[in-house]
């Protein structure tokens, strides 16, 4: 991949991340304060989120 491409993939992705990892802390504080488990969605949605950064990062090694 060229270097525009690997750019353009991270200003993409790493906002997508952000958001992703930001959405399933809500949830998992917000279940906490109930008492309840962190809703299955919730762990989906981290670990998409892990694995984007990953992707992001192994992009720009």
């Amino acid at each position: 991949m060229t270097p525009v491409q690997v750019n353009w993939l991270t200003l993409l992705l790493a906002p997508i991340a952000v958001v992703g990892l930001v959405v399933a802390l809500g949830a998992k504080l917000s279940s906490s304060r109930r008492g309840e488990p962190m809703p299955g969605w919730a762990n989906a949605v981290q670990g998409a989120a892990i694995a984007v950064v990953l992707l992001v990062a192994i992009l720009n090694w």
